[in-house]
């Protein structure tokens, strides 16, 4: 992809990251008239409010999140466009801010149509959602994606075993990296736990909710498990027992120890892109596996020429046994 064309996917791709700032500043300005000191600011259930707050303090404070996590989604997308940050950073961050927005502006909506705030109801309303997460996978689109991974040229070890002897081979990995990212989600959660319960603005456990899964998640990618043996190939994490890779033995081609690059991958942590499933705890050595379908998986992990000879060596048994080809 050429430099104009490059620069063409970032500039359309920073307009859709500015939505969010849009989509709270136009409805404040058509809104405006129609609001009173407070709005409602929180529903127990599809009830009617049950919580209210300053109409223009809880703005301020939710344009001001929106506007930084903006600047934050248009710097990374530059970053991006550099093929220096996975281009989910950029799309993550406009759904941060999209959703913000959306707190505001739909407690706002909500208020402005109803008789009295303590009669306002969010109704379908919530469906504007939407937009944000619309807004995300727009700005994922539209940057430009990293370079195509290469043909898996790596080693492809294999041991000598009987058909019916028993391989088996399990180990851990995981990144500094991501242990940082992960408490770094984490404070980020226990501060917009603080900031609600403080402001009592219940907009603002929308951030919560969101902080709370990205918390989790981030824990969970922080160290996997790896499991080869007579069943095929699982990643999941170390401290859950939920797959987040499985692949049968019957569907394994063959899988080869090699440099794993977090750019050919869709970037680090654990990403679904165009090359396939990837589990990137760093730029080093690792596996890819490839499936009899042709579609790649890459694991990073320390040593790689071990597991890939187990995989290799049950690949064969399977051949010997069931005469696949």
């Amino acid at each position: 992809m050429n430099g104009s064309a490059v620069r063409a996917r970032l500039f359309l791709a920073s307009i859709v990251a500015v939505l969010p700032v849009v989509g709270i500043v136009l409805p404040a300005i058509g809104l405006g008239a129609r609001l009173g000191a407070t709005i409602a600011s929180h529903w127990s259930g599809s009830g009617p409010a049950d919580g209210f707050a300053s109409t223009w303090g809880a703005f301020r404070i939710f344009t001001g999140i929106t506007v930084v996590v903006t600047i934050a989604a248009i710097v990374t997308a530059v970053l991006a466009a550099r093929r220096s940050v996975p281009k989910t950073v950029p799309a993550v961050l406009t759904l941060v801010a999209g959703f913000t927005a959306c707190a505001w502006t739909v407690a706002a909506w909500a208020t402005a149509d109803a008789a009295t705030q303590a009669d306002a109801r969010l109704g379908a309303r919530l469906l504007i959602l939407l937009a944000a997460v619309a807004c995300a996978c727009l700005v994922d689109v539209l940057l430009p994606p990293g370079p195509t991974p290469r043909t898996p040229a790596g080693r492809r070890p294999a041991l000598t075993a009987d058909p019916q002897e028993r391989i088996s081979w399990t180990g851990v990995t995981g990144s500094r990296a991501l242990a940082v990212i992960a408490a770094a989600v984490a404070l980020a959660f226990i501060g917009s736990v603080v900031l609600a319960l403080t402001l009592r603005q219940g907009g603002l456990w929308t951030a919560v909710i969101l902080f709370a899964v990205l918390t989790a998640l981030s824990i969970a990618l922080v160290q996997v498990r790896i499991t080869i043996d007579r069943r095929g190939i699982r990643l999941e994490p170390a401290l859950l027992h939920a797959p987040l890779i499985r692949i049968r033995l019957e569907n394994l081609a063959s899988v080869t120890a090699d440099t794993i690059e977090p750019t050919q991958w869709g970037g680090w942590g654990f990403r679904i892109s165009g090359a396939g499933l990837a589990y990137v705890a760093r730029r080093g050595p690792g596996l890819i596996i490839t499936r009899r379908t042709g579609s790649a998986v890459a694991i990073t992990v320390d040593q790689p020429e071990q597991p890939a000879a187990a995989a290799n060596a049950l690949i064969a048994q399977h051949v010997d046994n069931t005469g696949a080809r």
